[in-house]
């Protein structure tokens, strides 16, 4: 490979992050945030991103941005601004739902599909860290189906690892695929580490979307376990009769869990509930809504080579 063409992938590669700017940032906000409680008792001010996700003025951003806060400013690129109104927060995944008034419709962003990301895939994020509006950075999608422990202390399954430089102010804004979709809310950074920053999936956000704009609250079924998604092998599922292409690996089983009094281990990969298939995190959070609390569910299992079902009774999510 010549100079040339060095040149010419470097021009392919800049023109894509440009147009994902172009398209994307008149949907990123910034967010002023005003007597936030502290964990001292008293209150400050505090600030982060945030992204619209409808014309009429709904925007995403993560909850420990906006929790608590008394009052809440978002401004728009061409620097305007207007109140924001918290319409709802999930302390277990780090996000929060907030709707802001406009005469006219707003621009925003397209919610992708987080499933389909693939380690080594360009991730560009959009935020305004610090105080520096509409900053853009770019790596990869280092890794996915991580976990990560929320504000709550509750593990958020299946999130994105990137080496897109975050800082603070970037909470809330978001991670973007070279198509403009939004594929993760930034939610967090390793201190001291050297790119090591994490994404909500958007998958996840979609679902907390939902479940907000519902029922203004997010209500879940809690299993006590964390777990992310993995390949599954075309013969193991064929051999078991499953229509599935990927299982959920239990990384960690919450001592006196629902999980753990019902018998799961760490190291089985979940493949039904209640009979039906469920191939990823996302199924299955999707499937343990507010109806199955205090309900017996029977968890279709893979452990080692043999196939189980085990009768677990999920718990609310506190």
């Amino acid at each position: 490979m010549n100079e040339n063409d060095d040149l010419q992938l470097l021009d392919a590669y800049s023109r894509a992050v440009i147009d994902v700017l172009e398209h994307a940032r008149a949907g990123v906000v910034s967010l002023r945030v005003q007597g936030k409680a502290r964990r001292n008792g008293q209150s400050g001010d505090g600030a982060g991103s945030g992204f619209l996700i409808t014309p009429d003025g709904y925007l995403l951003t993560n909850c420990h941005v906006v929790e608590g806060a008394a009052a809440v400013q978002v401004r728009f690129e061409d620097e305007t601004q207007a109140a924001g109104e918290v319409v709802g927060i999930d302390p277990h995944t780090d996000l929060a739902l907030v709707r802001t008034a406009s005469a006219h419709a707003l621009p925003h962003l397209e919610l992708g599909d987080s499933a389909k990301l693939r380690p080594g895939q360009v991730a560009i994020a959009i935020g305004n860290p610090l105080g520096f509006g509409h900053t853009v950075t770019t790596g990869v999608v280092s890794a996915v189906g991580r976990s990560l422990r929320a504000p709550s202390g509750r593990a958020i399954d299946n999130v994105i690892q990137t080496d897109a430089s975050l800082n603070p102010g970037n909470s809330g804004g978001p991670l973007l695929d070279t198509a403009g979709r939004v594929v993760g809310v930034n939610t967090a950074i390793i201190a001291g580490a050297q790119s090591l920053c994490f994404a909500v999936p958007s998958n996840t956000a979609q679902w907390v979307v939902t479940e907000l704009l519902r029922n203004g609250s997010v209500r879940r079924a809690w299993l006590g376990l964390a777990a992310h998604t993995v390949p599954l092998a075309r013969r193991v599922a064929r051999h078991h009769g499953l229509a599935l292409e990927s299982a959920i690996l239990v990384d960690e089983v919450v001592r006196d869990g629902p999980a753990d009094r019902a018998g799961v281990r760490s190291g089985d990969r979940i493949v039904t509930i209640d009979e039906k298939p469920v191939g990823e995190v996302d199924h299955l959070h999707r499937a343990l809504g507010r109806d199955r609390i205090g309900r017996s569910t029977a968890l279709g299992l893979l452990r080692g080579v043999q196939r189980q079902v085990v009768e677990v009774t999920p718990q609310a999510a506190v």
